[in-house]
Formats: structure tokens, C-alpha cells, sequence
């Protein structure tokens, strides 16, 4: 009788403590699309079982999924919760139904689908659809001839276009609950010295009129790595500067060096990005897709000039206030804050906050404001190599 007593509570804790916690809340669903993919971001308190289906061909695309155990947040917002019109790009719209069963049914209606990927975030619990129009699109899409770089070569399709630059995105690195690296003697975070030099970038900029500035960040909040080029992407940014701040177990290290995005031998090169890419919700599954995501990024050869640019300008500005600053030049490597930016992106250290002199420095307004007029400038001269104002 006893053990029976026992198995008896012990059920019904289990069954209280399920009734406690209750079903999973969508809280809203987000897209970003432009002409290669869509994509498509739902928010949701907890995580969730999911069944999909795809269904192919003609204009019958479909791409559905059941939420199981899910339910309307009370405040997801009201104007979402039968259909979502975006007829932009490949997906036209998104229809919503509660199932039985605590069930959410969530369809994607498309002109065509091709291949998709999906992937998981988490803190809060996020599930990520990145939707291709079809594989061909992708690969001629993708396709560039290099650009001229000192004179030599062949144009780029960028430069053989004349194009131009009217929308740039900064991205002020870390944020939020991602610190990033620290200066505990001088008390100082990467997360606040990025957001500053950002802001003074951006204000720097603003004085060009014919330029409209768009920051990943615009205050101390925590935005996915993953989530970061999706911005510039939807936002059709021109190029994409992500700022950071160096960091070496050794103390002597210091300099200021610039990334572009692709495969890397360097060692050094090699631990920069483990450490910068330590947020992200990538696994050893997505390693086929990340390779091939770099090695058709038609972007590089332009990449590569704009952090060429930006790397010379803001070594000579601060050259001229300041002595003992290093170049240790232009480098490439796996970010995965620029991997799927669909424009020239470059990643730039601006200083190492581990070194004794240089993190004094960064905790300055006025070496912070150097650093980001060297920025400004290098911006500038890459917008001047493509033959526009």
C-alpha cells in the first residue's frame, strides 16, 4: 500500500509539473527575403517536436510543419495569426492554423521551392528556415570573375556595372549576454567599446546624406552571429562592417589587423575566428554547408579589396595621433558573422583590449573616435575605387 501511495505521488508530480509548464507559445514569426533566399524566423518560448512535409512543383510549392504542444503567444501579434502576405522574392505567404491536439500547423506557400535549410537557436528558442529559389538560380547567381585589384585583372561585376554604395551596415560585435572579450583591470567589455566606435561611425557617415546607415545592433543586446548578415541581407545593405576588439593570451600581442571571409591555413587567423565564433549555433552537420556557402560567395574578390581599404585607412589615422601602432595587415578566415552576407563585408580588430597600452587606449573616447574616422575614410576610398561619389 505504501509503494502504491509512493508510485501514485510520484505520477502525480510528474503529470503537475508537465500541466505547469504547459505548451510551447509562438511568439511571432519574422522574415527577411531577397532574390537568392528567403529567410523565415519563428520565435517561440521553449523548444519544440516538429513534423514537416514538402510538397514540390509548379505553383502548388508547399513547404508545412506541425508545432506539436504549441500555441499562440497572448501576444503574438494579432495581424499574423491566419496569414502572413509577403509575396517578396520566392515565398508569397504564410498561413497558420491551431490542430488538434495542441497542435500549430504553420504552411509555406512559394512560386517555386528548391533546396532549404533549417537550424536551431537558442537562449530564447528560435527555429530558422533559410528557403532557395532552386539550386541553378543559386549557382549562376553566384558565379563572378575577379575584380581589378591594382590595376590588374578582370572587373568585377560590381565594378563592370558601375555600382554603387548607398546603404551600409555596421555591425557593433557582441552584445547582450555575449561580452566578448574583457579587460578586467580596466573594467572594460568588447560589447561596449564595438557599440561606441559604431555610433561614432554612424555619425560620422550621417554627414553624407546620400548614405543611409543601418546598425546590426543599436544597444546593448545580444543578436545571433547567424542573424547578423540576415539583416544587411533583408535590409539590401551595399557593404557590411563588423567591429570587434583583439584579444591574446600573450600580453605583448597587439596591432590592429582586418578579415575578409574565406578558408584559412594561418593558425592565428584560425583562433581569431574560434574566438569570435564561439556564439554560434553551428555544428559539425553544417560544415558541408558553411564550405560550400564560402566557396560560392561571389563576394570575396571585392571583400578583399574593401578590408584592404579599411585596414590601410585605419592604420594611418591612427598613425598620426598615436605611435607604436602595428599593422598586422589583411587577412582571411571563417567568420560566421559574414558568412551568407550577399554584399563586400569585411571584420576589422581594431586594437587587442588584452595588450597594457593598447586596452588603456580603447577605453578612451578619443582613441575610439580615431578608430572610427580611420573606418569612415577606409569606407570612403573603397566607394571611390568604384567610380562613385
Amino acid at each position: 500500500m505504501i509503494k502504491r501511495t509512493s508510485a501514485f505521488l510520484i505520477l502525480l508530480a510528474a503529470a503537475a509539473a508537465f500541466a505547469a509548464r504547459g505548451p510551447v507559445r509562438l511568439q511571432n514569426i519574422r522574415y527577411y527575403s531577397y532574390p537568392e533566399y528567403t529567410r523565415v524566423v519563428l520565435d517561440l518560448s521553449g523548444e519544440v517536436k516538429i513534423g514537416e512535409k514538402v510538397l514540390k512543383g509548379g505553383e502548388d510549392a508547399r513547404l508545412f510543419f506541425d508545432l506539436k504542444n504549441c500555441r499562440f503567444a497572448a501576444d503574438y501579434p494579432l495581424d499574423k495569426k491566419s496569414e502572413i502576405r509577403i509575396q517578396a522574392g520566392n515565398l508569397q505567404r504564410i498561413r497558420l492554423g491551431q490542430r488538434p491536439a495542441q497542435t500549430l500547423r504553420v504552411v509555406f506557400d512559394f512560386d517555386r521551392i528548391g533546396k532549404y535549410n533549417r537550424f536551431y537557436l537558442t537562449s530564447p528558442f528560435r527555429i530558422v528556415f533559410d528557403i532557395y529559389r532552386q539550386d541553378e538560380f543559386v549557382s549562376r547567381a553566384r558565379q563572378e570573375p575577379p575584380p581589378v585589384a591594382g590595376g590588374q585583372g578582370v572587373p568585377s561585376i560590381a565594378r563592370q556595372l558601375g555600382l554603387g554604395v548607398h546603404r551600409i551596415v555596421i555591425d557593433p560585435g557582441h552584445g547582450g549576454k555575449d561580452p566578448g572579450t574583457s579587460n578586467r583591470r580596466l573594467g572594460l567589455r568588447e560589447k561596449d567599446i564595438t557599440l561606441d566606435i559604431a555610433k561614432r561611425l554612424n555619425v560620422i557617415l550621417n554627414e553624407h546624406k546620400e548614405f543611409e546607415i543601418i546598425l546590426t545592433r543599436p544597444r546593448d543586446e545580444y543578436v545571433p552571429l547567424e542573424e547578423r548578415a540576415a539583416i544587411a541581407n533583408s535590409n539590401q545593405g551595399d557593404i557590411f562592417i563588423s567591429i570587434h576588439t583583439n584579444s591574446a593570451p600573450r600580453q605583448n600581442a597587439r596591432g590592429v589587423e582586418s578579415y575578409y571571409l574565406n578558408i584559412t591555413a594561418d593558425p592565428w587567423a584560425m583562433e581569431v575566428a574560434a574566438l569570435e565564433n564561439a556564439m554560434s549555433s553551428k555544428s559539425m552537420a553544417d560544415m558541408r554547408t558553411i564550405l560550400d556557402q564560402i566557396l560560392k560567395n561571389c563576394n570575396i574578390s571585392e571583400s578583399r579589396i574593401l578590408t584592404r581599404f579599411v585596414q590601410e585607412s585605419m592604420v594611418a589615422n591612427l598613425k598620426r595621433k598615436y605611435d607604436v601602432i602595428e599593422d598586422l595587415g589583411v587577412k582571411k578566415a571563417p567568420f560566421y558573422v559574414l558568412l551568407g552576407a550577399q554584399m563586400p563585408s569585411a571584420l576589422v580588430e581594431v586594437s587587442f583590449l588584452s595588450h597594457p597600452l593598447e586596452g588603456r587606449r580603447l577605453g578612451t573616447p578619443e582613441y575610439r573616435q580615431t578608430v572610427a574616422a580611420g573606418l569612415y575614410l577606409g569606407i570612403l576610398n573603397f566607394i571611390q575605387s568604384l567610380g562613385k561619389k
